[in-house]
């Protein structure tokens, strides 16, 4: 007796087979590169976490017991605190600062006729595009005239100048794709400019505020050579601190892992934070556009 088939079974059986291998090839190699970029992180902890004598043993030791040995050492060292405090009380008023300013601007030139706009934008572009070696000395001369040298706002203000031509251009982006009819039906109710722009826009562009927040906040904690030139006692960030640890004889491997990981707490701290917010702004500005 003939068994029945149905057409085009096998067809579909071979497109599921390929599907599936498809997807399981896709998993493993995101597993492979997930396990890439993570292992230089658990290098890092596990060297924090060993003896001073077995952080650069050859071969290195898996299995250890660990300690925080070396992360005692570094808080008993009031130089990395003050470092540390330096740097997060600087960067964070950076963040403000820069959003306060290159939100308001990239507004305006989002929403407003500017006389000779695209070569305005390329002037705040140009901003970034000479490398940091070539502008530290005239900042130093500068920072030295006007009293900034060694300062933390000094340093703030530099951290603003370092960021403040990202922010102007990815938040301008922002506001592109926002309705101008979402304003207009916000002053059609009675609401000012300035209303619609806190009420309606700026909820409409948390997913860029955030972004741009984020971004900032990372580049101004690992900058390390304006730090190294414009500063020398008082405002010393936290990068400089751990730099200090590569000598010209000898490297302090445990001290200086552990100093690492203590740069990369607040990094992971400040997105665990924003991370609900961003998601809420992302569904927002969904909802909006459609």
């Amino acid at each position: 007796m003939a068994t029945d088939t149905v057409p085009g079974s096998s067809q579909r059986l071979d497109k599921d087979t390929r599907e599936t291998l498809v997807k399981v090839v896709r998993h493993a190699v995101l597993l492979t590169w997930s396990l890439v970029v993570i292992f230089p992180f658990y290098w890092l902890a596990s060297m924090s976490l060993k003896p001073p004598g077995e952080a650069n043993a050859l071969p290195p030791d898996w299995i250890f017991l660990p300690t925080v040995y070396n992360y005692i050492q570094l808080v008993q060292q009031s130089e990395f605190v003050t470092a540390f405090a330096n740097s997060l009380l600087m960067v964070s008023a950076s963040v403000v600062l820069v959003l306060l300013i290159g939100v308001p601007a990239a507004y305006v030139l989002s929403r407003y006729d500017i006389p000779m706009e695209r070569d305005v934008l390329v002037w705040i572009l140009s901003s970034r595009m000479l490398p940091p070696i070539a502008v530290v000395l005239p900042f130093f001369i500068i920072f030295r005239e006007l009293n900034l040298f060694d300062t933390r706002i000094g340093m703030v203000l530099m951290y603003v100048s370092i960021n403040l031509s990202l922010v102007v251009w990815v938040m301008k982006a922002f506001f592109d794709g926002i309705p101008e009819t979402l304003e207009e039906a916000a002053r059609v109710d009675g609401a000012t400019r300035f209303q619609g722009f806190r009420k309606v826009v700026l909820p409409a562009a948390k997913p860029g505020i955030f972004s741009v927040a984020i971004i900032s906040f990372i580049f101004a904690w690992i900058e390390l050579l304006f730090g190294l030139v414009l500063t020398s006692f008082k405002a010393v960030p936290v990068t400089l601190f751990v730099y200090s640890f590569i000598g010209s004889r000898s490297i302090e491997w445990g001290m200086l892992a552990a100093a690492s990981m203590a740069m990369i707490l607040p990094v992971v701290v400040f997105l665990i934070a924003v991370n609900k917010y961003l998601a809420a702004g992302l569904s927002f500005g969904v909802v909006i556009k459609e």
